[in-house]
């Protein structure tokens, strides 16, 4: 715009000495005015013809440049000369390096999400061992130990020396590995797969951590449950045996001895019968293959009735057993036969394990929308470190060993509240 005012200035300058010269009427000054008219006309000629195509490259700068700036939208306008060829060219690169960049983004912010979903730990290194990459539950997994933050090196995220020389053997020297490791004062097992990357850029290796603590408890259980239920079924079996074998060897004639080895056979017998219907009980409800009959019960009495059902058996024990509900009506919606069998189980419970003198406590509270039935007494207790595990099936505390009953009573509990949506 500058240049074309230039040039215009210029030729009406030009025009002006022209026509003062010719009213003069000197013929030296006439031919040095022509002259300097000629010259300006064709400057301003020159500086007319180039002008569009200094707009042009001026589009075409623009255009390359929010092109290095990463901005896609700039277009340069048509042009019929030599410069339209390169306006052309910058736009269609606009076009192509904007869609392929935006499909780069879609697909990472894909892989960010498809990781993010995993519960397994991600972590991506570069060769010096700096965490490039990490995922949500790397960040969760490794906060105790001061947070695999990006940018920091992975010894310090982890502080393992068995996880970080794994990572290195495969970022350094290329070392595919598998490894599982106590990781962490809480001791979790972790299953650790590194695996190098070539041509990754910044990630050098990657690595996936498997959290093993809880399939590593379930199978404990498991061999914990195979052994208590060969012990549990054992035992009767061979009260059974050894009484009938004494009854076989000439017992049998001794009519009160006889009478004692049966009366052994028939409670060890019920003890079988007992333990076989528990597990069956438990199967069908952890299964969900138990029906459920539901209906609205009253709370409160159904926790007087409990306490009226066990009363007699408080009593021969020394306890004082107390009902703690209040007059009105506490509704709840569940299976009455199945409630009162797990608020059983907790009553015989306490009953068994609390010396005579002391008191169980069965109450019946309302807690904002919903109804708390607890039972609680004065008993022995349970050790704190294994209080975790008394809902398991056959898990016996160190003090209730002696005590009998099958160590099913409080996985029934369990799994009839877990029916109950309590």
């Amino acid at each position: 715009m500058i240049v074309g005012a230039a040039a215009a200035y210029i030729a009406v300058i030009g025009a002006t000495l022209l026509a003062l010269a010719l009213y003069i009427g000197d013929v030296a000054l006439e031919s040095a005015l022509a002259f300097g008219l000629a010259a300006a006309a064709i400057a301003a000629i020159t500086v007319a013809l180039l002008l569009p195509r200094l707009r042009h490259l001026r589009n075409t700068t623009r255009v390359a440049a929010a092109l290095a700036e990463l901005r896609f939208d700039e277009r340069a306008p048509g042009a019929r000369d030599e410069l339209g060829s390169l306006s052309s060219a910058l736009n269609a690169a606009g076009v192509n390096i904007g869609r392929l960049v935006g499909t780069l983004r879609q697909e990472r912010a894909q892989l960010d999400a498809l990781l993010n979903a995993s519960s397994d730990a991600t972590v991506a290194v570069d060769d010096a061992g700096t965490v490039t990459y990490m995922n949500d539950a790397a960040g969760h997994l490794f906060a105790l130990a001061g947070g695999a933050d990006i940018g920091r090196p992975f010894i310090e995220a982890v502080r393992d020396h068995d996880l970080n020389g794994l990572l290195m053997a495969a970022a350094q020297r290329g070392e595919r590995g598998v490894r599982v490791v106590a990781y962490g004062g809480s001791q979790r097992w972790l299953q650790a797969t590194a695996v190098p990357i070539e041509g990754g850029g910044a990630w050098a290796a990657l690595a996936v951590f498997h959290d093993l603590t809880e399939v590593r408890r379930l199978d404990s259980v498991r061999r914990d449950f195979i052994s208590n239920v060969s012990h549990e079924l054992r035992t009767p079996l061979a009260g059974i045996r050894a009484a009938a074998e004494t009854l076989q060897e000439g017992a049998i004639d001794d009519r009160p001895a006889a009478i004692e080895f049966m009366g052994h056979i028939l409670r060890e017998t019920d003890r079988l019968t007992q333990l076989v219907e528990e597990l069956l009980e438990l199967s069908r409800i952890e299964s969900g293959a138990a029906p459920m009959t539901f209906s609205r019960i009253d709370a409160a009495v159904m926790v007087r009735a409990t306490a009226g059902r066990f009363a007699q058996q408080a009593e021969r024990a020394g306890l004082t057993l107390i009902a703690d509900v209040p007059d009105a009506p506490l509704t709840v919606v569940g299976d009455s036969e199945r409630l009162e069998r797990a608020l059983g189980n907790l009553v015989a419970n306490a009953i068994k394990f609390t010396d005579a003198g002391g008191a169980v406590t069965l109450r019946a509270a309302s807690e904002d929308d919903d109804v708390a039935l607890s039972v609680a007494d004065t008993g022995i207790g349970i050790e704190p470190e294994q209080q975790a595990r008394v809902f398991e099936r056959f898990f016996k505390g160190d003090k209730g060993r002696g005590a009998g009953g099958t160590g099913l009573g409080l996985a029934i509990v369990k799994h009839i509240v877990l029916a109950h949506g309590g």
